[in-house]
């Protein structure tokens, strides 16, 4: 029994030395401004997909989705958030349960003459990651329509004190680029239960079964960031595009819940007496949240660290300024070197002019 202990943690210890750890491009850091007539996004295919033109082809479609969904969109967001306190035998024992539903809605004109990708990036996990500018163009009729849904439960089972999380996303597509003839519809559905992910995915006609590895990336910004510049964090496990999909739809939930929302709040506590002579106390609260908000929104760009990615995403027209991790480490070298070109000058001026002063004694 050691000996196959043993085996395996050398077969662990093989694998973790032997990872590959996978990198983002340097222009996802920091995305171009978006405006009204031009909106910037990115999109991002399945991991280790054979078949290379459809990875650029998704990555395309699923850009579009989300420029699309960036310009006008309907957010519909509702959350319960349960509590329960009681004492029983003088112990005191609290019981939470989270309840979150979100849906978006988006619609807008698309042709291959309104948008173009202007960066592309494969890495060596055959990741295909794009960067497209949309023009949207109001004044004709949508043809491309997206649909997103979102749903978190967090609850505690009998109060063992061990916390299950269920998180499921949808993220649908129809698009009609050829009026109402050759329909292009496409189907994402993440389901992720205590962090085992399992998806369904479909564009067009073709079934999308991504590997089932876990996957790790290079950490593109340090340890010393400041989160507040980040909407919220997911685990890169299992790709790119799951987490950049996760976090997106927790961000926009986010902010269309801090833009404006409405709460309610029931509490409620009563006695039990039980046949043993213990009377049992306890008091619960029900606290409801629920918005509806047609917004528009910009991404500002993505890092990764410690194999999490964390998303940039305002509300459009209040993106904040940005530094790039790059710039910062470029503007130290500059700085650096100008103090040692200033130390090096003034060590000549020191020199020669002691010279001249010793020239002017004699």
């Amino acid at each position: 029994m050691k000996q196959i202990i043993i085996f395996f943690a050398f077969c662990l210890l093989t694998l973790a030395a032997n990872a590959q750890y996978y990198r983002l491009p340097d222009w996802a850091e920091d995305l171009p401004y978006t405006s009204k007539n031009t909106i910037f996004a990115i999109g991002i295919s399945d991991p280790r997909m054979q078949d290379t033109v459809l990875a650029k082809e998704i990555a395309e479609h699923r850009a579009i989705s989300m420029a699309v969904l960036f310009n006008e969109a309907k957010v519909y967001y509702a959350s319960d958030y349960f509590e329960k306190k009681s004492e029983e035998y003088r112990w005191f024992v609290m019981k939470e349960d989270i309840e979150e539903l979100g849906k978006i809605e988006a619609s807008g004109y698309v042709t291959k003459s309104n948008y173009q990708t202007i960066s592309s990036h494969n890495n060596k996990n055959g990741e295909i990651m794009v960067l497209i500018k949309y023009n949207p163009d109001n004044e004709k009729s949508p043809n491309f329509f997206v649909t997103g849904e979102y749903y978190r439960q967090d609850f505690e089972l009998s109060n063992t004190r061990a916390h299950e999380t269920v998180r499921n996303i949808i993220l649908k597509t129809k698009w009609c680029p050829n009026n109402d003839t050759d329909t292009l519809f496409t189907s994402f559905q993440m389901t992720n239960y205590n962090n085992n992910i399992t998806t369904e995915i479909w564009f067009a006609d073709k079934e999308i079964i991504p590997p089932g590895f876990f996957y790790h990336y290079e950490s593109s910004i340090p340890d010393s960031f400041n989160i507040v510049n980040y909407n919220t964090s997911v685990s890169l496990l299992k790709g790119l595009w799951i987490a950049y999909i996760d976090s997106f739809m927790q961000s926009i939930l986010k902010i269309s819940k801090n833009y404006s929302s409405k709460m309610e709040t029931v509490q409620d506590g009563y006695r039990v007496n039980r046949n043993d002579g213990i009377t049992e106390t306890t008091q619960e609260s029900l606290a409801r949240s629920v918005c509806k908000n047609t917004l528009s929104f910009a991404y500002g760009g993505m890092g990764i660290n410690k194999n999490a990615l964390f998303p940039r995403i305002y509300l459009y027209g209040e993106r904040s300024p940005y530094t790039s991790f790059k710039q910062i480490e470029q503007q130290k070298t500059d700085s650096i070197a100008q103090i040692e070109a200033e130390n090096k000058k003034c060590w000549l001026k020191k020199l020669f002019g002691k010279r001249k002063k010793d020239g002017k004694n004699r």
